[in-house]
């Protein structure tokens, strides 16, 4: 079933379809050469990618500087805000952060109703247009906004193979089962039909891979209902030349291959919230105990690296929901002595994703012109 597209959707994708078409800035290719060498903080030749996206420079040299990893998504984030700022002609550009008085207030309103916070803005000569590149936990990435009206777009920039979200799940007891809570269903309504066709769902039985086994029913409303939630009207990505699309965010499933997946071991850790079974584990690894403090064999255990491809161990699994971090382990010989309290316990979490593999911008053009 085809939903209906609304005033705005028809108004945007009518202006975007009929400008000439427009290749991103970097491609995938492109992007993930740039990514690797600032994620392992290999030199970037950054004012020729200043140039080209301003905002993109603006990222590198912040990861740089507060010495944090940059995501992979950031960069197609901005890429895709820039070539989009290009096809509608906003060739002004002003990185707002610690500095939003370029907004006029009223716009700034306008973001916040929209749990929008500013980073970047592209804008006209007459500044009566602008696409404002945003971002926040609960927001889209950006905006176009015409600004005599306050006629706002809403948009959401995802890379052909993306996750709509993915939030952690309520942490589970010491049998390991998934937990639905009433607070998680009021917050991620959308995974509710997914989580439920996985009620008694073990994380220590599944540890190690992740479940992907969902009615297409199910999926679609994880994907669909998560963009209804953050109000995107449309989403931008790029087809397989390179070009950028844009396609209404309640009408992805016509353009991309849509999957659900529940991860025993997300990316977020915390503290070990379930001590018994933690123990347990070790005991059958065969450490030996002290008090709080653990004893074991290294070759017993796994390694985990530090993201971005330099190689470095990070820490030691003890399977694939615990480890302990390098720095609080002490190397004797072959044997790795670390305390108890020091594990860390990997939280599990649900997606829905979408993969464009075939996606043209002629056939999708054609599809809505």
């Amino acid at each position: 079933m085809n939903i209906p597209l609304t005033k705005l959707q028809k108004e945007i994708m009518s202006e975007f379809y009929n400008n000439f078409p427009i290749k991103v800035i970097f491609d995938k290719k492109e992007r993930n050469k740039l990514w690797k060498k600032a994620a392992s903080k290999q030199l970037c030749d950054l004012k020729s990618i200043e140039v080209k996206c301003p905002a993109l420079a603006h990222q590198i040299i912040k990861s740089i500087e507060l010495n944090r990893n940059i995501q992979s998504a950031v960069f197609s984030e901005c890429v895709y805000a820039q070539s989009l700022a290009t096809l509608f002609g906003l060739h002004i550009f002003v990185n707002c952060i610690g500095n939003t008085e370029f907004i006029p207030s009223e716009i700034r309103k306008l973001l916040k109703s929209y749990n929008l916070i500013p980073r970047y803005v592209y804008s006209n000569e007459n500044k009566d247009r602008m696409l404002i590149q945003a971002g926040g936990c609960n927001g889209i990435d950006s905006a176009l906004i015409t600004v005599i009206d306050l006629n706002i777009y809403t948009i959401e920039f995802k890379e052909p193979s993306a996750k709509t979200s993915e939030p952690d799940l309520p942490k589970y007891g010491e049998d390991g089962k998934l937990i639905l809570t009433e607070e998680f269903i009021l917050r991620y309504p959308q995974f509710k039909d997914m989580l439920k066709e996985h009620c008694g769902l073990c994380f220590f039985d599944t540890m190690g891979k992740n479940i992907h086994d969902f009615s297409p029913e199910s999926i679609n409303v994880a994907v669909s209902n998560n963009y209804v939630k953050k109000y995107a009207d449309v989403i931008c990505t790029e087809d397989i030349n390179g070009y950028l699309v844009m396609i209404p965010a309640n009408q992805i499933s016509i353009w991309a291959d849509l999957q659900g997946e529940i991860r025993p071991a997300g990316r977020n850790h915390y503290k070990v919230w379930t001590p018994k079974a933690l123990r347990q584990f070790l005991i059958d690894l065969g450490v030996t105990f002290n008090g709080n403090y653990v004893e074991i064999n290294t070759q017993k255990l796994s390694v985990r690296k530090e993201r971005g491809g330099n190689g470095k161990i990070s820490g030691y699994k003890i399977n694939n929901l615990f480890f302990v971090y390098r720095k609080h382990c002490q190397l004797v010989g072959e044997k790795l002595l670390f305390n108890i309290m020091d594990v860390q316990q990997l939280n599990p979490t649900v997606a829905g994703k979408m993969f464009f593999k075939n996606l043209r911008y002629e056939d999708v053009k054609n599809f809505y012109l």
